[in-house]
């Protein structure tokens, strides 16, 4: 067992007039405000008052762990858990994963994350994000040292702090000049909260913008910017124009939500007030960020728009003929279903940088690198730089000096001063992809019949899959409609792919729509296998509730019309903008006599602004004859996931949706909720506050009216 005498040693002993209790009290409240060096200093002087007690011993050594400090966060947080190796308490074991992790002891953070995940219950916050970081850990583990590449170096205490320093970006035209930003003690907005308001005891530093020079002695910070650049709200150095005249930078009254401006230095006499704004397809109000200004025509980002692989993905948009290009996601040799962020392209315009938390990587964000193959036209599979240049850490921001010699980038690895500093990485070859400069060519180079395409979009009309059993599925025939969809798929990454099973009244509509789920997941397979991601389709299965034929001619059953509604229809979506392409589904010529509308609900269902209400989510068939009172209930799920939501009622009001909520939570359906959906898509509550001004009766949603 590990001895505590000797580590209270090197705990300070500090005496003050208040009472233990009282002591606890603040080191309690400076601890739930994320103050930690407070959190430390209190604790520590409470545990020399009152030693042993373990609850302190886990948030002193907790408070250690985000100090940064790592040798004494593991010697507390280990004490505790060798004591109390039954201790219930998932902080205790989650801190020290992480500190182990930092530390990269690979195999014993793996043991301790498994610890957490032992005592976390199923709502802890931090536990879905646990096997990605066990994963992390088996990465780090065949990941060998890789010095032979590059020297990496802190910047040191004359350029970071204790505070959080990020965003570094290297002089245009300056080589011995560094720009970053920095929240930090001493920033002109002070502490602010989550709402951008001013709060000394919950606030945390708003950032600034800083320039270093390198001098002799190495980089020292040659002060804040000041003047028009930093004010009381959050200031972001972003980037600069292609001559290094501009500089584009993020102001906001949070770090999540602001604009971005061009700040021109020729002519500050031009404005009063504050630099112009710079408009662009991003919006960082709904979360698009970390931009990278390629030259004056191409921008790269990365943004959680719709049409996505998951999580933050990187888009590039062109400036045409005086407008921006709707923007193109990069696809999946670049982007996953996790998030990618701080694109840096090289001056050969086909060796592009980024930083990626997928599992692969070591630590949280990872650098990245790709480069466009020439021969096949098209992005190769991403590939982690490794050690030392990544860490068990967060590793972001990766900019190639201009000599190719060197690179800066941003870090909160165990050994830096506070959360993020600035890191220097010395290169042992110069990069040679910086060393001459050409046109980006991050996606194939349109030809002529592509421009072509750009001006009169393309156009398509897809049949719907027909089947009589499931083993019609996969027919040759319908074989040949998934290549097509999965290449249109593949063409337009940015939209979202709707796959929607009909089928007869066969008998219970329990059993028909569940039957449907199922069929929709031997589709989403094949089109998975196909190329087309999970995170980008969208299953339903639609039971027998939107008919496009009768399935009962002059009170006798209808097999021509039974034949029709047994179907598979495709749709191609984005929430918030229109299709880049034409689609259309074609459907079964229907006589007047034999049609019947059920089939429109779902269209209108598909255009614009709807709500559902979800009624549960199942991993089995849903069985409850309750389910019979709904005539326009539905499955919904993905590729993979193996959960069924089950909802009900289109309606294009809220407050409509919301009483038939309350009816359906009488009726026993106590986990009932409204869900409202663009286009077809379901919408979180943080993308429905993006589209307000489109869609004014979000509001009541967002507040979550009763």
């Amino acid at each position: 067992m590990l001895c505590l005498t000797g580590l209270l040693l090197v705990l300070p002993f500090v005496m003050h007039a208040q009472k233990p209790a009282d002591i606890k009290r603040n080191a309690e409240r400076a601890y739930n405000n994320a103050h930690w060096q407070e959190a430390q200093q209190l604790f520590s002087q409470y545990q020399s008052l009152k030693p042993g007690e373990t609850d302190v011993l886990t948030k002193l050594g907790i408070s250690y762990y985000h100090l940064h400090t790592a040798d004494k966060a593991r010697q507390l947080l280990e004490y505790v858990a060798t004591r109390y190796p039954d201790s219930k308490d998932p902080d205790l074991f989650f801190y020290l994963a992480r500190t182990l992790h930092a530390q990269a002891e690979y195999e014993k953070a793996i043991a301790a994350y498994k610890g957490f995940l032992r005592v976390a219950p199923a709502s802890h916050p931090l536990r879905a994000g646990t096997p990605d970081n066990i994963r992390r850990c088996l990465s780090g583990l065949v990941t060998g040292n890789n010095d032979a590449v590059a020297l990496v170096e802190n910047l040191g205490n004359r350029v970071n702090s204790v505070g959080d320093e990020f965003a570094p970006l290297v002089s245009i035209n300056h080589s011995d000049r560094m720009y970053y930003s920095a929240a930090r003690e001493g920033c002109v907005g002070g502490r602010r909260n989550d709402q951008g308001y001013e709060d000394a005891e919950r606030g945390h530093w708003c950032s600034d913008i800083f320039a270093a020079q390198y001098q002799t002695s190495g980089w020292e910070t040659t002060g804040n910017m000041g003047g028009l650049l930093n004010t009381s709200r959050f200031e972001v150095g972003l980037g600069f124009n292609q001559t290094g005249q501009v500089l584009y930078f993020f102001r906001g009254f949070t770090p999540y939500g602001g604009e971005i401006y061009a700040d021109t230095a020729a002519v500050k006499d031009e404005y009063a007030i504050e630099p112009p704004l710079f408009k662009s397809p991003m919006k960082p109000e709904e979360g698009d960020g970390t931009p990278y200004f390629i030259d004056n025509r191409h921008l790269l980002f990365s943004s959680r728009r719709s049409g996505g692989l998951g999580g933050m993905d990187l888009w590039m948009t062109t400036w045409m003929d005086s407008t921006w290009s709707a923007p193109v996601n990069l696809g999946p040799a670049v982007n996953s279903a996790y998030d990618e962020v701080t694109p840096f392209l090289a001056r050969d315009g086909r060796t592009l940088y980024f930083s990626s938390n997928r599992p692969e990587s070591i630590g949280g964000l990872d650098v990245y690198k790709s480069v466009f193959d020439e021969a096949k036209k098209a992005m190769r599979p991403a590939e982690n730089l490794g050690t030392p240049i990544n860490s068990p850490g967060n590793d972001e921001s990766f900019r190639l000096a201009a000599d190719g010699r060197s690179a800066f980038f941003a870090s909160d690895r165990i050994d830096s001063y506070g959360e993020r500093d600035i890191y220097v990485a010395y290169l042992k070859e110069e990069a040679s992809e910086q060393m001459s400069a050409a046109a980006p060519m991050l996606v194939a180079p349109q030809d002529a019949a592509a421009a072509e395409s750009v001006a009169a979009p393309a156009r398509f009309t897809v049949s719907p899959l027909l089947y009589d059993s499931d083993k019609d599925l996969l027919s040759a025939d319908n074989q040949k409609i998934l290549d097509t969809i999965a290449q249109i798929g593949r063409q337009f990454p940015q939209t979202t792919l709707l796959v929607t099973v009909h089928t007869n009244e066969t008998g219970a509509s329990k059993f028909d729509l569940y039957y449907g789920i199922k069929r929709a997941e031997i589709i989403g397979k094949a089109l998975t296998d196909r190329g087309i991601l999970p995170g980008r389709m969208v299953l339903r299965s639609a039971g027998a509730a939107f008919p496009i034929a009768k399935n009962v001619l002059d009170a006798s059953p209808n097999p021509l019309g039974a034949h029709f509604n047994r179907r598979v229809e495709f749709g191609f979506a984005l929430p918030a903008d229109p299709l880049p392409f034409q689609f259309r589904q074609e459907r079964p010529a229907v006589s007047e006599l034999m049609s019947v509308p059920g089939i429109q609900y779902l269209d209108n269902f598909n255009t614009g602004l709807s709500y559902r209400v979800e009624v549960a989510t199942t991993r089995q068939i849903l069985a409850n004859d309750a389910l019979s009172m709904f005539n326009d209930l539905m499955i919904e799920s993905q590729p993979g996931s193996g959960a069924y939501r089950y909802s009900s009622g289109m309606f294009a009001q809220y407050d409509k949706a919301q009483q038939l909520k309350k009816d359906l939570i009488q009726q026993g359906f106590a986990e009932a909720v409204v869900v409202p959906f663009l286009q077809g898509i379901r919408i979180s509550k943080a993308e429905a506050v993006g589209w307000l001004k489109k869609f004014p009766d979000l509001t009541g949603y967002i507040r979550g009216e009763k």
